[in-house]
């Protein structure tokens, strides 16, 4: 349960699915709010969403530490938002990239009026609220009669074509291979317009159907003043509670098939893949690497490795590195030492970021940080991958895989596909788009 300070009153209400309330909250409020969504609650029964609007302040910036004294200093007030890849360049001296084609702020956190959470394993919906006049104007929203359809896209691009995505990777292989680093996560952004600019429910219809494409337990729907973030990502960066930290790497992926014999012939590949089991192990060295400078000593552990993870569209190899934060540090500083997740860099990670800014030449933004909420001694962030950026008419999303030693330039162009199945479904796109 959250905790607030005495200001802030909590009632249970009757029990409602996430997805309606939401939707009815996209039909009638205009301004700022966040939606996180656990959308595989039936396989994780311990997992939560959460709703916040009317949104009471805010941080927009790119400076990290007065994020955290803004934190620090509202007590265990929830601040939930988003911090770009791009805040990595405050921890560390990296090359700067040009803009990308949707530029939002590198940080961006607000505090609410009313916070709804949903505990999905006992069906108990919590209210926080500060007035109560919040409150009854979310009691007063009704579902509205709209006519959804899907928008249109009339035109889009990408920082590589197939063709020179190819190139990168086997240029990344022969730096590989003379040992500069042993693995990089290269990623590729989509961007482009659609006919018309969009309402916010023509983006809560995209996130609809995105969870219905790709459901993940961190899916996420953000208004940001003209900016919309429509994630379902199936990865968790960090979560800290109690000075327990975990974080839950994923690496290693392959296609659903068409049928289940194909299915569990991938499934079974994915798991016995010497060069995927290789990919993960890189990642779950270096995040316990990251953990080890915010943790007690001997602390850091290796609770799962190798797990396979089934979504709609893909299997995916996971892992579960946890440690204790020693006192002398905070979820700040441990954000700090593990951030941007080293799933979406490589190994090492400050090479491989300085080498990836070359071959990309554009900011990730958004996606490959980290989306979800702080508290004052408490984080909840998820990866951000399977997202789309949409300001607008214009859009973004961007996908990416790790290139190691055993790569195969045209396996590792096919794995971006899959990963990009289901937001290029949505939005109507084919692989002859790009190549």
């Amino acid at each position: 349960m959250i905790n607030f300070d005495k200001k802030i009153k909590s009632q249970k209400i009757k029990w409602q699915k996430p997805l309606q309330i939401a939707q009815k909250i996209s039909q009638n409020y205009q301004k700022n709010w966040v939606f996180l969504y656990s959308a595989l609650h039936q396989e994780k029964p311990n997992s939560k969403s959460y709703i916040a609007l009317f949104e009471s302040e805010k941080y927009c910036g790119n400076d990290f530490e007065k994020l955290q004294e803004i934190i620090e200093n509202n007590n265990e007030e929830m601040w939930f938002g988003g911090l770009s890849y791009e805040v990595a360049n405050q921890f560390e001296d990296l090359p700067k990239t040009a803009k990308s084609f949707i530029d939002i702020e590198q940080i961006f956190f607000s505090k609410f009026n009313l916070i709804l959470e949903f505990n999905h394993k006992t069906h108990q919906l919590i209210v926080f609220y500060s007035k109560k006049i919040y409150l009854d104007k979310l009691n007063e929203y009704k579902f509205l009669e709209i006519n959804y359809q899907l928008p249109t896209v009339k035109e889009v691009a990408s920082n590589f074509s197939d063709k020179s995505y190819k190139i990168a990777i086997n240029s990344l292989k022969k730096m590989i291979m003379a040992g500069d680093f042993f693995q990089a996560n290269l990623t590729r952004k989509f961007f482009g317009k659609f006919q018309k600019n969009l309402s916010q429910d023509d983006n809560f219809k995209l996130f609809l159907e995105l969870t219905k494409q790709s459901p993940a337990n961190y899916s996420a729907f953000i208004k940001f003043d003209d900016n919309f973030i429509i994630s379902s990502s199936p990865e968790l960066f960090l979560r800290s509670k109690n000075n327990k930290i975990f974080s839950c790497p994923i690496k290693g992926t392959i296609q659903r098939g068409k049928n289940p014999q194909e299915d569990e012939k991938n499934k079974n590949y994915l798991k016995n893949s010497l060069k995927e089991k290789a990919e993960n192990l890189m990642i779950v060295d270096l995040v316990r690497n990251d953990l080890s400078r915010v943790c007690e000593p001997s602390t850091v552990k290796v609770k799962k490795l190798f797990n396979i993870s089934t979504y709609k569209t893909i299997h995916h190899l996971s892992s579960e590195v946890q440690g204790k934060i020693a006192k002398q540090f905070s979820i700040f500083d441990a954000t700090r030492a593990c951030f941007p997740a080293g799933s979406m860099t490589g190994a090492p990670k400050i090479k491989t970021m300085t080498v990836l800014s070359d071959f990309e030449k554009i900011n990730r933004g958004i996606y490959s940080g980290g989306l979800g909420y702080f508290k004052n001694n408490e984080i909840n962030l998820a990866v951000v991958i399977r997202t789309l950026i949409v300001n607008k008419d214009r859009f973004e999303f961007q996908v990416g895989g790790a290139i190691t030693f055993d790569s195969d330039a045209d396996l590792e162009l096919d794995e971006t596909y899959s990963k990009a199945v289901a937001i290029m479904k949505i939005l109507k796109l084919k692989k002859t788009n790009f190549s």
